[in-house]
């Protein structure tokens, strides 16, 4: 007498599982919840995408309008985002990203175990594009490690060379560039850029922290938000502004305006928010602390208008539709897209920008922005239809 289980192990050995198919799953029932062979639901997976961009977070989030021009180009497209593991909490359920890996042994085992149709490096990092390099796919785009033996950087393919000779050339990219940041990274893979947006999905519990946020603050939250993003990364201390230009535009808010205004920050910002509090002699709320990106994220849609330099913060404003009025001092402000949300402020000097980490002039570029200037901003933004 047969038995039961080599029953079952026969008719197991002959049915067809189609691993291409968009909803197969593998170690787990798919959205048919049926086996392969007898389904109607059958969806042939698209090309295969390997996304490698690392960081910086500000960068991470500005790369997130290509998945939508992958999808649109390549048709059922199955994309994989490699990234960094600080910067996994701000590509969380987004659109159009089918599995999102943090760099860790575990993913780059992973990776190099699989197959993809196209590898997509849009990091100069050495370890970025030596796994670039490393990785089997059918198309490469973007950058790669140069076959010179001390582990420079270059790029696949032809239509990267844009973005390749914008690092090498100061005068290209300081003074002659007008395309933004997204159109460079579109083209590099041979994309056109139509205006796609950020993506940025906020939760519930990432929107109550804010909630409690001005409940222990005995407030009502019925007066619109003026959001202040007194900091910036670590890496280049030379993008902020200054204490007194934002304690002068916090006054004017409080008084013309009648404004709550907010200063927003994370641990490194406690005692640049402590000193812009006692120029402005104004009770101002206060978030610098312990919070997640995504928790600093809700503080940001719940502004009616962000001041911001040239930072993560900027890119999530715009990520949220927040209007925005972003400040340039050091950086290339021609690179950033608006999507017609605010408007630029830019430092008038003959120097601007430079990307240099120390200056010797007085005032600095982003010194020499007045409050007035961005007060006259502010004004007409606070103003506009919503």
């Amino acid at each position: 007498m047969v038995s039961e289980e080599k029953i079952a192990a026969e008719r197991f050995a002959y049915v067809q599982f189609k691993t291409d198919c968009q909803f197969w799953q593998g170690d787990k029932p798919c959205a048919q919840n049926r086996f392969c062979d007898d389904c109607e639901a059958y969806a042939k997976l698209g090309p295969r995408i390997l996304l490698i961009k690392l960081g910086a977070r500000g960068d991470v989030l500005r790369t997130t309008p290509l998945l939508a021009g992958l999808k649109k180009k390549y048709a059922k497209a199955h994309i994989t985002w490699l990234t960094a593991p600080e910067s996994v909490e701000l590509l969380q359920d987004i659109s159009g990203l089918d599995r999102l890996l943090a760099w860790e042994l575990k993913s780059l085992v992973e990776i190099q175990a699989r197959t993809f149709d196209i590898v997509i490096c849009l990091d100069k990092d050495p370890h970025a594009i030596g796994l670039a390099n490393l990785v089997q796919a059918e198309q490469k785009l973007g950058w790669n490690l140069a076959a010179d033996g001390v582990g420079t950087p270059h790029i696949f393919n032809p239509e990267a060379a844009y973005s390749l000779a914008l690092g090498v050339s100061d005068d290209l990219k300081f003074k002659k560039n007008q395309k933004t940041y997204m159109q460079i990274i579109f083209e590099a893979v041979g994309l056109e850029y139509a205006q796609e947006p950020y993506q940025l999905e906020l939760g519930g519990q990432d929107l109550a922290c804010f909630k409690k946020f001005i409940q222990e603050q005995n407030q009502a939250a019925q007066r619109p938000i003026l959001g202040l993003v007194t900091g910036c990364g670590p890496a280049f201390q030379r993008k902020r502004w200054t204490e007194s230009g934002f304690a002068e535009i916090a006054k004017r808010a409080k008084k013309e305006l009648q404004a709550e205004v907010v200063l927003l920050g994370g641990p490194d910002e406690i005692a640049v928010n402590e000193s812009i509090c006692s120029l402005a002699g104004e009770r101002l709320l206060d978030t610098s602390g312990e919070h997640t990106l995504r928790e600093f994220a809700g503080f940001i849609q719940a502004c009616r208008v962000v001041i911001t330099g040239d930072t993560l913060a900027l890119h999530m404003a715009l990520a949220l539709k927040r209007p925005t009025i972003a400040l340039f001092g050091p950086t290339c402000a021609q690179e950033i897209e608006m999507f017609g949300l605010g408007e630029k402020v830019v430092a008038e000097l003959s120097c601007v920008p430079c990307y240099r980490q120390t200056c010797d002039k007085s005032p600095t570029c982003m010194e020499s922005i007045s409050p007035d200037t961005v007060w006259s901003v502010l004004q007409q933004l606070w103003r506009a239809p919503a």
